[in-house]
């Protein structure tokens, strides 16, 4: 996990994206906080979590795709918290 992982997930779950309909697309995501990433960039940090089972994929909204925390990305970002502690 580096920092980017961190922050994509942190954002994902204290913004409530926790199911399809509560989803964020990745410029909702990038507008949240001024953390120095590109959409582009986020993309593929949502896209390496998707594979691996932390991020599901929401409702379209329009166009956009949008993205949810999942129960084991949920579990993967608590126990990233105890590991920095």
């Amino acid at each position: 996990m580096n920092r980017l992982g961190f922050i994509v997930l942190s954002i994902l779950s204290q913004n409530g994206a926790t199911n399809k309909l509560s989803s964020m697309s990745v410029q909702e995501i990038s507008d949240t906080e001024e953390f120095g990433y590109k959409p582009n960039t986020i993309f593929k940090k949502i896209k390496e979590f998707e594979d691996a089972g932390y991020i599901g994929r929401g409702l379209k909204e329009g166009r956009a795709d949008t993205f949810f925390i999942t129960d084991t990305g949920r579990e993967f970002l608590e126990g990233a918290k105890h590991e920095t502690k």
